[in-house]
C-alpha cells in the first residue's frame, strides 16, 4: 500500500495515512479514518472530565458526594461505593439491537439510563477526591495517577511520595511545583529533570544536586545559573534568595525565566528511542507522533502510552501491557484488542464500550463488571454474540462510521468541563457550532475569602497564629476561592515553601502550559553562530546555520532557541 492523503471531514485540512496504518486498520477490521489525527483526538478528549468537580447527592444512597457530574445533569450519578458495590447489575439495563436503526442512537438510549460513577478510582486507601486513579495511599486531589503515597494536587504521577503540585513524574519524592521529573528528590519549580537532588528552578538537568536556576546541566553540584560555586557560596546565595517568601520565589522565577529564554532547547525530550517522533518519550521503538510515552512500541498518534504498550493507535492513556488498542481513552491495565472504548480497565476484545471493568468480548455496552458476551448490556451465548456482533459491524460499515469514536452528542460533559480545553481551546460559540456541549452550571465559590493576601505574611515562617487550614483564600488569577488542607500546610512548613497564591487549577494550568501542545511542526535547527554569539561551531555546519531538520512541539512562531540533537549535545554543560 502507498501513502494516502485525505482531506479531514471535520477541519478540511490535509492529512496522510501511512502504509503501516492501513495494515493496522486491516488487522483490527475498521474503516480508515475520515478525520485528521487532531480532530480524532479532540473528539475523544471531549468525553474525559478529569478535574472539574461538583458537590451533589448520590442518586442511590442520597449522601453528599463529590462528582465530575454537575447536579443539573440528567443522569443517575452514584457515589463511588454505591457504583462499585456488588448489589446491582448493569445487565438489568440491557436491550435488543434493532437492525436498521443507527448504532450510536441505540447506544445513546442505553448510555442515558446506566448509572454514572461520581469519581473513578480503585484500590486506594485513605485518599479523597481521586479521579481516574488506582493503588494510591494517603493522597488528596490527584488525577490520572497510580501507586503513590502522601501526594496532593498532582497529575499523572507514578510511584511518587510526599509531592505537591507535581505532574508527569515517576519515582519522585518531596518535590513541589515541578513537571516531567524522574527518579528525583527535593526538586522545586523545576521541569524535565532526571536523577537529581535538591534543586530550585531547574530545566532539563540530569544527575545534578544542589543547583539553582540552571538549564541543560549534566552531573553538576553547587551550580547557580550554570556557573560553579563553592558549597559555602551556594548556601549563602540560597539563604539570601529567601525562598521561604512569596516575593523571593517570584523574584527568582522571573530571573530564571529570563535566563532560560537565552538557552538552547532540544527539539524534543526523546531518550533511548529509535524511529520515533513526538515529545516526552523514553525507551520507545517505532512510535510516531506520540507524547508522554515510555516503554512502548509501534504506537501512533497517541498520548500517555506507557509500560509495555504496543500497537496502540489514536489513544489517550493506554498502558501496563495494553496491546492492539484503537481510538480509545483510558484503556489499559493489561487491556488488549479494544476499539473505540473509554475508561475501560483490565478488559479484552471490547468494542464501543464505556466504563467497563474486568470484562471481555463485549460490544456497545456500559457499566459492566466481570461480564462477557454482552451487546447493549444484554448477555448472549458465544455463538449468538459473534453472529450479532458481525451484523452490527456490517451495519456500521454501511453507515461509514465503524472505527469512528462516539459522536460528541453522547458525551456526558460540556466542552468546558472536559480536558479537551487544554489542547483544543474553544469558546462556547465555537464549541456549540462544532457539535460539542457546553456546561453553564456554576462551579467553585467566589467572594468568600477570609484572609486577603495583603494581610497574609510573605514568609511561611511568619504565619504565627493564623489557622491556615481553616482559612479561605482567593486565587490571584481566576478569583476563585480555595483552601489549603492540613497535610498540604504541613508540607509547606516542612520544606519552607510560601503559601501558594494561585488555586490548584491555575497551578496545574501553569505547569501544563509549559509542556507545549501534543502536536508537531517541521522545523530547521536554529543553531547559527552568526546569529547566536554563544553558539558553538560544529563540524556539520562550520560556516552557516545548521541544516538539520526535525519534528518538534515548538511551533515556528515561538521564540525559544530550538536545536537538533547534535547541536544540543554540543552545547550542554
Amino acid at each position: 500500500m502507498k501513502l494516502e492523503t485525505k482531506k479531514c471531514q471535520n477541519c478540511n485540512q490535509q492529512f496522510t495515512i501511512e502504509p503501516d496504518d492501513f495494515t493496522f486498520y486491516k488487522k483490527i477490521d475498521v474503516l480508515s479514518p475520515k478525520k485528521c489525527p487532531l480532530c480524532r483526538a479532540q473528539r475523544r478528549l471531549a468525553f474525559r472530565n478529569e478535574r472539574v468537580f461538583y458537590k451533589r447527592p448520590c442518586d442511590r444512597c442520597k449522601k453528599d458526594t463529590v462528582s465530575m457530574y454537575s447536579p443539573n445533569k440528567p443522569y443517575a450519578v452514584w457515589c463511588h461505593d454505591c457504583w462499585f458495590s456488588d448489589d446491582w447489575d448493569s445487565r438489568d439495563y440491557g436491550r435488543d439491537y434493532i437492525s436498521g436503526k443507527p448504532f450510536f442512537e441505540q447506544f445513546h438510549e442505553l448510555w442515558k439510563v446506566v448509572p454514572k460513577v461520581a469519581l473513578i478510582h480503585v484500590r486506594s486507601v485513605n485518599s479523597e477526591y481521586l479521579n481516574i486513579s488506582a493503588d494510591n495511599k494517603n493522597c488528596y486531589m490527584i488525577i490520572e495517577s497510580s501507586n503513590n503515597e502522601d501526594c496532593t494536587h498532582c497529575y499523572w504521577i507514578q510511584v511518587c511520595k510526599d509531592c505537591v503540585d507535581v505532574s508527569f513524574a515517576h519515582q519522585t519524592e518531596l518535590s513541589y511545583e515541578s513537571d516531567d521529573c524522574y527518579n528525583s528528590y527535593k526538586l522545586f519549580y523545576s521541569k524535565g529533570c532526571h536523577d537529581s537532588i535538591e534543586g530550585y528552578f531547574l530545566l532539563d538537568c540530569r544527575g545534578c544536586s544542589n543547583c539553582i536556576g540552571c538549564v541543560n546541566l549534566r552531573n553538576k553540584q553547587y551550580y547557580i545559573f550554570n556557573k560553579p560555586f563553592s558549597k559555602k557560596e551556594y548556601e549563602k546565595f540560597l539563604k539570601s534568595a529567601r525562598l521561604d517568601t512569596y516575593s523571593g520565589v517570584e523574584k527568582l522565577r522571573k530571573k530564571f525565566q529570563e535566563f532560560a529564554a537565552a538557552q538552547p532547547r532540544k527539539f524534543a525530550e526523546i531518550v533511548n528511542a529509535t524511529n520515533t517522533t513526538g515529545n516526552y518519550i523514553k525507551n520507545a521503538k517505532n512510535c510516531r507522533s506520540c507524547f508522554h510515552t515510555y516503554d512502548a512500541e509501534d504506537c501512533v498518534h497517541s498520548v500517555h502510552v506507557w509500560r509495555n504498550a504496543k500497537d496502540c493507535f489514536d489513544c489517550d492513556t493506554s498502558g501496563r501491557g495494553a496491546e492492539l488498542v484503537y481510538n480509545s481513552t483510558n484503556v489499559g491495565l493489561n487491556g488488549s484488542h479494544c476499539i473505540c472504548c473509554h475508561l475501560c480497565w483490565e478488559n479484552s476484545f471490547l468494542t464501543y464500550c464505556l466504563y467497563c471493568y474486568n470484562s471481555q468480548y463485549c460490544f456497545g455496552s456500559a457499566g459492566l463488571r466481570k461480564r462477557q458476551y454482552c451487546i447493549l448490556n444484554k448477555e448472549y451465548d458465544k455463538e449468538s454474540f459473534e453472529k450479532l456482533r458481525m451484523t452490527i459491524i456490517e451495519d456500521m460499515k454501511k453507515e461509514g462510521v465503524y472505527g469512528e469514536f462516539f459522536p460528541p452528542s453522547l458525551s456526558t460533559f460540556g466542552y468546558n468541563e472536559a480536558c479537551v480545553q487544554e489542547q483544543f481551546r474553544l469558546s462556547k460559540e465555537e464549541a456549540l457550532k462544532q457539535g460539542f456541549k457546553w456546561e453553564d452550571y456554576p462551579r467553585g465559590t467566589f467572594g468568600k475569602e477570609t484572609l486577603l493576601w495583603d494581610k497574609a505574611p510573605d514568609s511561611i515562617n511568619d504565619i504565627g497564629n493564623i489557622d491556615v487550614p481553616n482559612e479561605i483564600f482567593v486565587c490571584t488569577e481566576c478569583n476563585k476561592n480555595y483552601r489549603i488542607i492540613s497535610r498540604e500546610f504541613d508540607f509547606y512548613k516542612q520544606l519552607q515553601i510560601p503559601l501558594p497564591r494561585l488555586c490548584p487549577d491555575c497551578r496545574h494550568g501553569r505547569r501544563f502550559k509549559t509542556r507545549g501542545p501534543n502536536r508537531l511542526w517541521h522545523r530547521q535547527c536554529k543553531c547559527d553562530y552568526k546569529v547566536y554569539r554563544n553558539a558553538v561551531k560544529h563540524n556539520h555546519h562550520p560556516e552557516s546555520r545548521c541544516p538539520n531538520e526535525f519534528e518538534t512541539s515548538y511551533a515556528p512562531e515561538r521564540k525559544e532557541i530550538v536545536y537538533c540533537e547534535r547541536c544540543y549535545q554540543s552545547e550542554i554543560v
